[in-house]
């Protein structure tokens, strides 16, 4: 999924530079140049939650709160970075004209697999208050 945000992303970027509204592309439009910028951190955070979760399985650790805390970061970031997407293409965000509607509706269904997030939330949770637990 992290790909099809990362696609999703590149066309709205290079949709965002090439049109022009108000005399000026609208990248160079305040509202507009901060969701690219917020998609870009998004997608940058999720990267190193995935990066840490291999790094630590990696070194023979469990891994199971982690890779909750990524799951829950990276497909809650993904979904807005993709949603940002669709905001910046507007009406053709929607449409078949670019991937992005695709990415959209498969997007969505990412934040359930292998449980929705507010189950990883919750076992994180008790794992979070249970004595002497110490986190990376």
């Amino acid at each position: 999924m992290a790909r099809q945000a990362r696609r999703a992303h590149d066309v709205a970027l290079a949709y965002a530079r090439r049109r022009e509204a108000f005399g000026r592309s609208l990248a160079d439009h305040e509202g507009v140049g901060f969701m690219l910028a917020d998609k870009d951190i998004d997608l940058h955070t999720a990267r190193l939650h995935i990066w840490h979760t291999a790094w630590l399985l990696d070194q023979g650790k469990r891994g199971g709160f982690e890779s909750s805390r990524a799951k829950v970061a990276c497909s809650e970031a993904e979904w807005r970075v993709v949603d940002r997407c669709v905001q910046i293409l507007g009406g053709q965000g929607l449409t078949a004209e670019t991937p992005v509607m695709r990415i959209f509706m498969d997007m969505r269904a990412f934040r359930i697999y292998d449980g929705p997030s507010e189950v990883h939330r919750y076992s994180m949770a008790r794992t979070l208050t249970q004595p002497a637990r110490t986190h990376a």
